[in-house]
């Protein structure tokens, strides 16, 4: 087995005691000079722990030239000297292999490479105490029972976050690159070490915690191109939610830091005690811009909302006062409600005063997408005109399925058989769109019809000719029954209904 200095052993020098002082110290200023070089590269001054010992073991190597091989001196000296020179070796190799790993991938655990490079330290040691000091190093290697129970103890804890790191590295609950959430901490995942595991929170704080805690936290990981999170926003008890729902959507729609897969969602969440609360959940491709997505969604979502005109109301309490309305105000509202009456066909011939009695009974309803207005075979004491929006008429065929009849637009009406007639629903009338309509009662109907009885036939014969119509186009041929005997039937009903 080889025994001496480095350069004894690299150079046959032991008979040139001059040669080998000149070349430890020439290679002593070679380090030197390289170190202030490479001090000057930030990247590159990671050698300089490498440098350092071969600067020491070159050092070394000069007064080991001028003395006897067999001196105490020389021999540790020549220890000296072989230990900084393969501590340096293998310091650079490390750090030569961390620079390459680092070039592919910027984080990566450390754990195998630092528990290598203990390992071949502790070779390094052990050889050179047994070639060149003539150490024996058998009761290092056999200690007895009582110093290895010491030892245990003493680094219990760090033997057990070398362990804990180990089992991370092997299960791999998370990796380099991803973000992770632990009790009150969240960060990037840097790289396992032996001790503790790296990370780097939002505000660049560097962590390092221990593999023990890991190892008993629970961890969640927010790895993948899909991370769900949620917004809430508070809105005007005004602002319709299908409506609400569709501006959000839009918006989200546009952010291209979300997924498209799972889509985003909307929901009405709760009836506050000033506005409608909504939850907005979406899923994020990179976790690490949650903050720039969220800054984006809510920014561009007030524009939105001002530009629909939808307000987000303040945590106030609202006093509304209501004055007393001037007579302009309310013959606008009269006219507007009878020009809505005159647009139904059995009412068109009435005079002002006689769609002056139905007013009264009028009023406003609003219905979002999908809502159900009336159902089949229920039975009903109103009509509807429809003021805005689509509604969709939907009938049950001879084999009970709901069968699609026809979607009515403004100014259609429906429902007036039922009110009339007392007759069930023929159909169920759902909101193809968010829709308002204007509802029409009983009792409007009834102190005209008793006031003025001759209504009721004008509106039965007009009913009666309608039916006959509709009911010939559909079957394509001649009814048995005529107008006249139609409206007679429909004037009975009415009369048992209305009591005139």
């Amino acid at each position: 087995m080889l025994s001496g200095s480095p350069l004894e052993i690299l150079f046959d020098l032991d008979s040139a005691p001059l040669a080998h002082a000149f070349l430890a110290l020439s290679l002593l200023i070679v380090v030197s000079v390289v170190w202030a070089l490479l001090h000057r590269d930030p990247a590159l001054r990671r050698y300089g722990g490498a440098l350092t010992f071969l600067a020491i073991a070159f050092a070394a190597e000069v007064p080991v030239a001028w003395l006897n091989p067999r001196w105490k001196m020389a021999m540790t000296l020549r220890g000296l000297a072989l230990f900084a020179f393969l501590f340096g070796l293998v310091r650079a190799l490390v750090i030569t292999l961390d620079v390459v790993a680092r070039r592919r991938q910027s984080d990566f655990s450390t754990i195998f490479r630092e528990l290598a490079t203990l390992v071949a330290y502790g070779v390094v040691i052990l050889v050179v105490a047994r070639v060149e000091l003539n150490v024996d190093v058998t009761p290092l290697l056999a200690t007895s029972a009582l110093v290895t129970a010491v030892v245990g103890l003493a680094l219990q804890e760090t033997l057990g976050n070398v362990f804990s790191g180990l089992s991370l590295q092997l299960q791999k609950p998370f990796a380099p690159g991803d973000w992770v959430r632990f009790g009150n901490y969240l960060g990037r995942v840097q790289g396992i070490g032996w001790r503790s595991t790296r990370l780097v929170t939002r505000a660049l704080e560097r962590l390092e915690v221990p593999n023990g805690v890991l190892a008993r936290d629970v961890i969640t990981n927010y790895r993948g191109n899909a991370v769900g999170d949620d917004l809430f926003v508070g809105l005007s008890y005004e602002a319709p939610p299908n409506r609400v729902k569709e501006i959000i959507q839009r918006v989200l729609h546009h952010n291209p830091g979300l997924s498209r897969s799972p889509a985003p969602q909307v929901w009405v969440v709760e009836y506050g005690d000033f506005a409608i609360k909504y939850r907005i959940r979406f899923w994020m491709i990179d976790y690490s811009e949650q903050d720039r997505v969220r800054d984006e969604i809510m920014t561009s979502l007030w524009y939105a909302l001002r530009r629909n005109g939808i307000e987000i109301p303040f945590p106030v309490r609202t006093l509304h006062l209501k004055p007393m309305t001037a007579d302009g105000a309310d013959d606008g509202r009269h006219r507007e409600l009878v020009g809505a009456l005159r647009q139904v066909d059995f009412l068109s011939h009435l005079d002002e005063s006689e769609l002056a009695t139905i007013v009264p009974n009028l009023y406003d309803v609003e219905f979002g997408r999908g809502e159900t207005i009336c159902r089949e075979g229920e039975s009903g004491d109103t009509f509807y005109v429809l003021r805005r929006g689509t509604v969709e008429i939907v009938a049950q065929s001879t084999a009970g399925e709901q069968k699609h009849v026809a979607d009515l637009a403004p100014p259609a009406f429906f429902g007036e058989m039922s009110l009339l007639t007392g007759e069930p629903r023929s159909a169920t009338v759902r909101a193809k769109t968010d829709a308002r309509l204007l509802v029409v009662e009983r009792e409007g109907f009834e102190s005209l019809f008793q006031s003025r009885p001759t209504v009721a036939e004008a509106i039965c014969r007009v009913l009666a000719t309608r039916q006959t119509e509709l009911r010939e186009r559909r079957e394509h041929s001649l009814t048995t029954e005529t107008a006249d005997s139609r409206s007679r039937t429909l004037l009975a009903a009415m009369r048992t209904i209305f009591g005139f």
